[in-house]
């Protein structure tokens, strides 16, 4: 499960990275988000006109299995999936995503920090909910979708999320595109050897803890 991502790059990047055509909410700057916090997500508003806004990061209920990741092979099937995947997709901006390895070096797991060599921000595939709540504002909610890992991240990390290439991306977005069929093709996890991995403090386990040092890689303790 991916629980943790950072999202570093600029305004001006997200804005041309993702085509944004209208600024509403922009969160950058950000070295340890975790789900129920608010950040920016790449949607199409009513009008069609692609938008970058706000949204929390899990659907309700919170506990559910599906709230803050959605296996990619359990999408179909689900009406209240089936509805957000017609409608309701959304590009989450990333630079990098967290997960758990075991070193031979330490007695506990230790938080590495998963980038895209020579890509500072990416695109995650994404669906969303909204509603009014009891004081009649709308609320967002998302959801990051993911698929098994491969190669050797898979020994210690199972899932990654879905990465979008600049075809998928538009496609994703594309509000005119309602089969879910004609989606399937972007949805391929990155293969490991695409990825980069390494050691950082394991203060990213903390919620509550934002700094630059959440992504700072880290020289762990050689015991051999």
């Amino acid at each position: 499960m991916i629980e943790r991502y950072s999202i570093t790059a600029d305004i001006g990047d997200m804005v041309e990275a993702f085509q944004v055509q209208k600024l509403i909410h922009c969160y950058t700057n950000r070295f340890n988000v975790a789900p129920t916090q608010t950040v920016s997500i790449v949607m199409h508003d009513k009008l069609g006109t692609r938008v970058m806004h706000d949204a929390r990061w899990g659907l309700f209920p919170f506990w559910a299995k599906d709230s803050i990741n959605a296996d990619y092979s359990g999408l179909t099937g689900k009406r209240f999936f089936d509805r957000m995947l017609r409608k309701q997709r959304c590009v989450v901006p990333c630079s990098g995503f967290f997960g758990w390895q075991k070193p031979d070096s330490e007695k506990e797991p230790r938080a590495m920090h998963i980038v895209v060599p020579h890509q500072r921000l990416f695109g995650i595939a994404g669906i969303y909910d909204e509603w009014r709540n009891y004081s009649g504002k709308l609320v967002r909610a998302f959801t990051m979708i993911t698929a098994p890992s491969s190669g050797a991240m898979s020994q210690w990390q199972p899932q990654v999320p879905i990465i979008l290439d600049e075809d998928g991306l538009e496609d994703w977005l594309n509000p005119t595109i309602t089969e879910f069929r004609s989606l399937r093709k972007h949805l391929e996890p990155l293969e490991s050897y695409r990825m980069r991995a390494y050691p950082v403090t394991n203060a990213v386990g903390d919620e509550a803890y934002e700094s630059p040092d959440c992504i700072r890689e880290i020289r762990l303790p050689d015991f051999a």
